[in-house]
């Protein structure tokens, strides 16, 4: 399952992303190549392409593979994340998985490092995602050495959660993916989960899980 079809940018998603206003936000966005994805669809690397790529509709994950099979997941990827080949860097072994459909503006090899020559807002808006993904991979690495099972679970739904005024996880988590990113097993995940569903620490909603107390949450990280 790969693509599906191509998809117009949003352009909030492209301003944001690219620290821009408006005019130039549309003349990004017409260097792209829009497509949609599936669910389930590897994402990067594919065949031959060059691509730096702007997640604008979807949820997605960069992992890693051991020899056994074994996944490691490396970073979690929403709309407005960038994944590929990220200002001529590369992306080294990982690979980015979606985890539902969605949909990215693809840029061909050098077009994003051009636009951060070219504009100032582009540059410092591509260096504070880098410094982004390195803060949030240490922070994992910290979490998967120094917290329990529990604990890693109760950090990965408020991080989640964390950017809905609500504090609702839209898509309902699927516990096997959750137990992959937080390094546990699904019994262990949907346990902890419908534990805290008892003790009206989280809710079940349609299409969703809602936080109901955030702060009971916080207490059971560390």
């Amino acid at each position: 399952m790969g693509e599906l079809g191509r998809a117009v940018p949003d352009l909030e998603i492209v301003r944001s992303a690219f620290g821009c206003g408006d005019a130039l936000a549309r003349t990004i966005a017409d260097l792209a190549r829009s497509s949609a994805h599936q669910r389930g669809a590897q994402l990067w690397p594919l065949g031959d392409r060059d691509e730096t790529t702007l997640l604008t509709q979807g949820q997605a994950q960069e992992v890693a593979y051991g020899r056994e099979g074994a996944m490691l997941v490396l970073l979690p990827l929403g709309p407005g994340d960038f994944y590929g080949n990220l200002a001529g860097a590369g992306d080294g072994d990982a690979q980015v998985e979606a985890n539902s459909d969605g949909a990215g503006a693809h840029f061909g090899s050098g077009t994003v490092v051009r636009l951060m020559e070219s504009y100032s807002c582009v540059a410092v808006a591509i260096t504070r995602h880098l410094s982004l993904r390195l803060i949030t991979m240490r922070r994992r690495m910290v979490e998967a050495a120094m917290l329990s099972a529990t604990g890693r679970v109760a950090a990965e739904l408020l991080r989640r959660a964390g950017r809905d005024p609500d504090r609702v996880i839209r898509p309902m988590p699927v516990f096997a993916e959750l137990a992959i990113t937080v390094q546990s097993t699904r019994e262990t995940v949907s346990r902890t989960v419908s534990q805290w569903e008892k003790r009206g620490l989280v809710l079940r909603i349609e299409g969703g899980l809602q936080i109901v107390a955030p702060h009971r949450l916080e207490e059971l990280v560390y």
